[in-house]
């Protein structure tokens, strides 16, 4: 028998206002820190010292905030083995979840059937597609299973090429697919 591998990596994308917070919020800063620093040289208090280092504070603050911004998923498939890992700003890397495609209860598209019942009844759904809010269509599916007594969801941004592992290890909970 064939080993099976495929990885993929998504890129959150952040929408409109995910482009126009860091923007607005530099503006903000900007504003914010020239009236801190300003308004006491103003009046004849030489307090630079401590507004500036506030200053730089909030604009550390405000740096790390809009790098945490920066998510992308990778979904790994080796086998029946799933990983699913979020890396945060190209460093931090988390696992969000790992299991085998065996367990799973269902896999299929978002617009089956059994999706809604599946929502309702799962202890939280992990979003690994690249939108922020999913669409409802045939390109996003979602593995249910569950493990060590909770009920979860991965919703991920299909790819033909994971189909056949899919159906190989889990024929009867993998919903069908014609290309």
């Amino acid at each position: 028998m064939e080993d099976s591998f495929y990885e993929r990596c998504v890129k959150r994308d952040q929408g409109a206002m995910g482009k126009l917070f860091p923007v607005l919020s530099i503006i903000a800063l900007v504003i914010f820190a020239v009236f801190l620093n300003g308004i006491p040289i103003l009046l004849g208090y030489n307090i630079i010292y401590f507004t500036g280092m506030v200053t730089f504070g909030l604009s550390y603050l405000l740096y790390r905030l809009i790098k945490s911004l920066n998510v992308e998923y990778q979904i790994e498939i080796t086998n029946d083995s799933v990983e699913v890992t979020k890396i945060t700003n190209k460093k931090k890397v988390e696992q969000l979840a790992e299991f085998s495609i065996k367990e799973c209860e269902y896999i299929g598209a978002v617009t089956s059937d059994r999706f809604n019942d599946d929502i309702a009844k799962a202890d939280y759904s992990l979003n690994c597609t690249s939108l922020r809010e999913y669409d409802i269509s045939d390109n996003v599916w979602y593995i249910c299973l569950t493990q060590d007594k909770i009920r979860y969801n991965v919703i991920i941004d299909f790819d033909p090429e994971m189909y056949p592992i899919f159906r190989r290890y889990n024929p009867r909970g993998t919903m069908r697919y014609d290309a």
